[in-house]
């Protein structure tokens, strides 16, 4: 499988997830955000997801490098970064702008990339490893 394969696969799955928030907006009449974050919480929030997420990157690969792991995937640290950055978006949609009902579309966000991910392992990621 060729780099331009695996880009093929992640356009497939950002496109899947744009089509499915843009159903479930003019379905439930859900209105769209004009910023990215809710309120200076939320963006503190995500700066302090993104920071830890990126230590934890870090620990684990240099882990890797000197022998402790034997195995280390970084298609899959990668793969789930949007599963937690929606899962921050949704927390803070749900306690702080609960009556825009914009978390319905974070929810059904981390649906579509849990779906991915569990065809990824199922697939062998798509016969990379196979």
């Amino acid at each position: 499988m060729h780099f331009i394969d695996i880009l093929l696969i992640f356009a497939a799955l950002f496109i899947s997830a744009f089509l499915v928030e843009i159903i479930l907006t003019k379905m439930f009449n859900i209105e769209i955000r004009k910023e990215r974050f809710i309120n200076d919480i939320h963006k503190k929030r995500y700066k302090q997801f993104l920071i830890t997420y990126l230590i934890v990157l870090f620990i684990l690969f240099g882990l890797y490098i000197i022998g402790f792991l034997i195995v280390f995937i970084p298609i899959t640290l990668i793969v789930f970064y949007p599963i937690f950055s929606s899962s921050v978006d949704m927390l803070m949609e749900w306690k702080y702008a609960r009556e825009s009902k914009r978390f319905i579309v974070s929810v059904s966000n981390i649906a579509v990339y849990v779906a991915f991910i569990v065809l990824l392992f199922v697939t062998d990621f798509f016969g990379i490893y196979s």
